[in-house]
């Protein structure tokens, strides 16, 4: 069995570069590690992007949900009043209609004393 190193030669302008087979393993292996490094601290940074972003969100979320809750507690004490105003309306018309036709306009003022 015969190890056979294998050698590359570069030359470049500044000088005559020469990597051998093993070299060449640790400086792949050297690559790979500092590439690993580079994704691991951009995943970090995201990680921490995206949870500033989501709290971003739960606040305008928050904010939203209490105008809406402000709009229709407003919306439902005007329709409160209004079937309060209803009700009012219905019992003085049914006072109006037990009496006889002849005594509805002498009563009219009892019944919507009564009806309130």
């Amino acid at each position: 069995m015969t190890d056979d190193i294998q050698t590359a030669e570069a030359d470049t302008p500044v000088g005559k570069f020469k990597i051998t087979g093993a070299s060449l393993n640790n400086l792949a292996t050297f690559a790979s590690l500092v590439l690993l490094c580079l994704v691991a601290v951009t995943l970090y940074a995201h990680a921490g992007d995206a949870k500033e972003s989501a709290k971003a969100v739960a606040a305008e979320l928050r904010d939203a949900n209490r105008e809406v809750a402000n709009a229709l507690k407003e919306s439902n004490k005007e329709i409160s009043q209004t079937l309060r105003e209803m009700s009012r309306a219905t019992r003085e018309q049914n006072c109006l209609l037990s009496l006889p036709p002849e005594q509805r306009q002498k009563n009219a003022e009892v019944c919507r004393r009564i009806s309130q």
